[in-house]
């Protein structure tokens, strides 16, 4: 018994590339009007591991804008953190805070008007499942953090980035639904 252990061991140690970290695009579509017309279609660029998906931008899909995303606490939205504002049975709960250098001014101004600064919670991205993205601001007038948005995406297309290369599509199960 502890052979088979120390080499289904040794196999998992010289297959890295199964659990290194991969760079991956998913493209989500607006599944609602208020979404659709604030937001439109999104792609998300995250790095996903083994027990760790990190956000790293959101691209407006139909126009070349793209915003970088860093991690954020509950503490940046202020001492009542996320709770107050999306309720304790909200599930998205990863925080980051778009960065306002290049196009993240005005994806800040078109999704949380007034704002100089803002927020974004989600869930997980997963393959052909559904998005919900909160976004917070403070008030114009200096005044606490409020929730700005609630947008609702469904998942459109997955997409992997290899370090160093183009954009491939990602290695994903078939699927009846189109990829970029």
């Amino acid at each position: 018994m502890p052979r088979r252990f120390l080499l289904a061991a040794g196999l998992a140690l010289l297959a890295p590339p199964a659990w290194a970290d991969a760079v991956r695009m998913y493209s989500y579509d607006p599944a609602n009007a208020e979404t659709k017309a604030t937001a439109g279609p999104l792609t998300f660029e995250f790095r996903q591991g083994l027990f760790h998906t990190t956000m790293i931008s959101v691209r407006a899909t139909e126009a070349q804008a793209t915003a970088d995303l860093k991690s954020a606490t509950e503490r940046d939205l202020g001492p009542a953190g996320l709770t107050p504002l999306i309720g304790a049975r909200a599930t998205g709960r990863d925080l980051y805070e778009v960065k306002a250098d290049q196009d993240g001014g005005a994806l800040i101004a078109a999704f949380c008007p007034g704002a100089t600064r803002a927020w974004m919670a989600f869930g997980k991205p997963r393959p052909y499942g559904d998005l919900r993205v909160y976004v917070f601001g403070p008030a114009a007038d200096g005044g606490p953090v409020r929730l700005c948005r609630t947008f609702d995406f469904s998942f459109h297309g997955a997409w992997r980035m290899p370090a160093g290369r183009g954009v491939t599509p990602d290695l994903t199960p078939q699927s009846p639904l189109p990829r970029y």
